[in-house]
């Protein structure tokens, strides 16, 4: 999605402003320039022009005891430059201003590294918790750990998401126990839950065409399964919690972790 012009800016800065307060709003270029942080009244008018022209917006003003359309003016001088006039949302108007608060939300958005950690213990939450933190102090971006989610539209509306959205992925598998395969080996197993988020990881990597980049975490002793035996990650091993958080922090601070962000 494109970034916003500073035209629809400024737009949105109007419609704000109206919308805060009970229709239709009395205003005047001066008041506009110093609310809006726009020195350039000239600027206000021509938005405020083209949204009226677009029925995005209504102005009208007082003359003679009654409310006239800016259209019934002389000149956009008289309406604008000569004392105040009345601004309302038309209807037709709403949606627009919808898009653009919706744009503006997304582009003040931090992207986010997506935390897929385990929460069978206490601590796997805390060291979830931690190396969101630790993103969120040591860069631009902003670390996303969901904790469990007993809902369908948890899943979607939240976790499968912010996996869509991710700038980067971080997983730390620990042991979920011994399995047995059919020809009677033993092996111990990670998380399932944190392989199947790695899978829509690399699902979304290559639908989306985007290079997101993984870092992943391994309890020493986890036998590679599923769709890490066709993925190259290059696994850290550790012990302890406490070594991922002490390794993932020199990777924030060095720059080597995330190496893009989209």
């Amino acid at each position: 999605m494109p970034k916003m012009l500073p035209s629809q800016k400024l737009e949105l800065a109007i419609y704000k402003h109206v919308k805060a307060l009970e229709p239709p709003v009395n205003a005047s270029l001066v008041q506009l320039s110093q609310i809006l942080g726009e020195n350039n009244q000239t600027n206000i008018a021509e938005r405020l022009t083209a949204l009226d022209d677009e029925h995005r917006i209504q102005l009208t003003k007082w003359s003679g005891g009654s409310q006239w359309p800016r259209s019934q003016f002389k000149n956009d001088v008289a309406f604008f430059y000569s004392g105040s006039f009345l601004i309302k949302i038309a209807p037709l108007g709403r949606r627009y201003f919808e898009e653009l608060e919706q744009r503006a939300e997304q582009e003040n958005k931090k992207p986010l590294v997506f935390i897929s950690c385990g929460q069978f213990h206490p601590e796997e939450i805390q060291l979830g918790k931690n190396l969101a933190m630790k993103v969120g102090e040591l860069t631009e971006l902003e670390g996303y750990f969901a904790e469990n989610r007993n809902t369908l539209t948890g899943l979607s509306n939240d976790i499968f998401r912010a996996l869509e959205q991710c700038a980067a992925f971080v997983a730390v598998m620990h042991h979920r126990g011994e399995v047995e395969t059919l020809n009677g080996e033993k092996h111990i197993r990670g998380s399932l839950w944190i392989e199947q988020e790695i899978a829509i990881a690399a699902f979304l990597t290559a639908t989306h065409n985007q290079d997101i980049p993984v870092l992943l975490y391994i309890q020493q002793g986890i036998k590679r399964e599923g769709v890490r035996e066709q993925l190259k990650l290059n696994p850290v091993e550790f012990t302890e919690e406490a070594e991922v958080l002490a390794d993932f922090a020199s990777r924030l601070k060095s720059g080597t972790f995330p190496t893009s962000a989209k």
